[in-house]
């Protein structure tokens, strides 16, 4: 992990952007291919999905106690 607070907080922020990115990607994938899916894939899928909103929930703590110890 990077040494000073703001290169954490940069990193977050990049941690962040991916992970948005991703689920965009994600949603797109979801509503062109999900009919030909099966109820497994489907599980599957919403499963990943819920792991990563949770990831990118941690990251938004994370960037906010970041941003409070730096004073911004």
């Amino acid at each position: 992990m990077p040494g000073t607070l703001q290169e954490q907080l940069d990193q977050v922020e990049r941690d962040i952007q991916l992970y948005r990115e991703f689920d965009k990607a994600e949603k797109i994938r979801f509503d062109r291919e999900s009919c030909l899916w099966t109820a497994e894939e489907r599980i599957e899928w919403q499963e990943t999905q819920s792991d990563n909103a949770q990831r990118l929930r941690e990251l938004l703590e994370e960037r906010g106690t970041l941003r409070s110890r730096l004073g911004l």
